[in-house]
């Protein structure tokens, strides 16, 4: 049903345009609706490889009433060109109406291409007016766009519609993925004083499983999309992934964590209580020495206990203090982590150089062209405070009673 719905607002959003007189009925059977962009490097040297997903309006609105005889809603169609504009009108070429790019949700970049770069990319869907700045960036970890795209995934009848709502659910659930539109990445790809990240995704299973409408018609597909891992860049090239705790730490430092579950140890006993983070807010300020520029980050916490598998007794305040406290310890350690690895990269995800410059424009203009060697050594002060709002309808674990 979520699906459907998203389709038919896509499909009103035409209708509007007919409407308001930007196309007339003729013209819109002459469009084909691009749901998803996918570039890749292909095996020729300084060549692309562009693939697109195009929507099936009918399929889609018309459900089980669909009179067209296919099961599938999307086409996806791919090409070669020795530039990126080159390669998407050679995909032209094999489509039967002309291509349609303002309601493309996601721009998907193989893994391959991220590394080599993709900075002069963004001129094309920045300079191009049909090219909207909304859409979600996507990396393909260990896979291609064009692979990624051609998973026929079951609940959703889009794969871009899958693509981006995974990324956004895993994000808000778990705090490990980071949902970005292109006008965000260019911002910080072309900004002084920090880089920009973008969420992974990759497939569970075999891609070729994925590709066939069997897929979507079994209990346990053979073929899965996954929302996977942070992708940290440094002048727009790829540098590494980086998943699970040490994604969260660079998301508790950005102020991007919605919820999260923190597991915490009890009686010697790891992941034996559940924290759910339900608020968390993150400050930064720099500070200087002597010239020298440092970054003091204080995180507040809330949430409430989901889970406890040991005997503790949870409505003892000195307790609560001490799970407050190894909350506290989890968290700075994840900060740690992540810092160490944007610092082993030299990539500044986090914007402290833009805090720098926010809070001392004089030192930043003094440190700005030396700040690649700066920020790996750069001090960094952390300050974690964890509170326990909630304990729960119990108040002792089924252990104690």
């Amino acid at each position: 049903m979520a699906s459907r719905r998203g389709l038919i607002i896509i499909m009103l959003l035409v209708v509007t345009s007919l409407l308001s007189g930007c196309w007339n009925s003729r013209e819109m059977d002459d469009f084909s609706i691009v749901t998803a962009l996918g570039i890749d490097k292909a095996e020729e040297e300084g060549r692309y490889e562009v693939t697109i997903e195009l929507v099936n309006p009918a399929e889609v609105v018309g459900g089980e009433q669909s009179t067209s005889g296919r099961a599938s809603t999307t086409t996806i169609y791919s090409a070669k060109g020795d530039t990126l504009i080159s390669a998407i009108r050679r995909v032209s070429q094999q489509t039967p109406r002309e291509i349609f790019f303002p309601y493309t949700q996601t721009v998907i970049f193989g893994e391959e291409l991220a590394r080599s770069g993709i900075e002069d990319i963004f001129d094309l869907l920045e300079r191009n007016q049909e090219f909207r700045s909304t859409p979600r960036v996507l990396i393909a970890k260990d896979n291609s766009a064009k692979n990624i795209l051609s998973i026929l995934s079951p609940l959703e009848k889009i794969p871009a519609q899958k693509l981006v709502k995974t990324s956004k659910v895993s994000g808000q659930s778990l705090g490990e993925t980071l949902p970005v539109k292109i006008m965000e990445f260019v911002k910080k790809m072309t900004s002084d004083g920090i880089e920009p990240l973008a969420s992974g995704v990759s497939i569970l299973g075999q891609s070729e499983d994925g590709e066939s409408t069997t897929n979507i018609e079994q209990t346990t597909p053979n073929s899965l999309i996954k929302s996977e891992g942070l992708a940290i860049f440094k002048k727009g090239k790829l540098m590494r992934w980086i998943d699970r705790e040490e994604a969260r730490g660079i998301l508790w430092v950005i102020n991007k964590i919605d919820s999260t579950i923190v597991n915490l140890s009890c009686e010697q006993k790891t992941n034996a209580i559940s924290f759910n983070v339900t608020d968390t807010r993150t400050s930064l300020r720099a500070t200087e020495a002597n010239g020298t520029p440092s970054i003091d980050i204080h995180v507040k916490q809330e949430g409430e206990i989901e889970e406890v598998l040991c005997k503790m007794d949870i409505s003892n305040r000195d307790k609560l203090e001490q799970l407050e406290k190894q909350i506290e310890d989890n968290t700075k350690q994840e900060i740690e982590r992540a810092i160490q690895i944007a610092k082993e990269e030299n990539s500044d995800v986090f914007g402290f150089g833009q805090v720098i410059n926010r809070g001392n424009p004089k030192l930043w203009r003094e440190i700005k062209k030396d700040y690649n060697d700066i920020f790996p050594e750069m001090e960094v002060k952390i300050k974690v405070d964890a509170y326990v709002m909630k304990t729960g309808m119990k108040t002792k674990s089924y252990n104690q009673e």
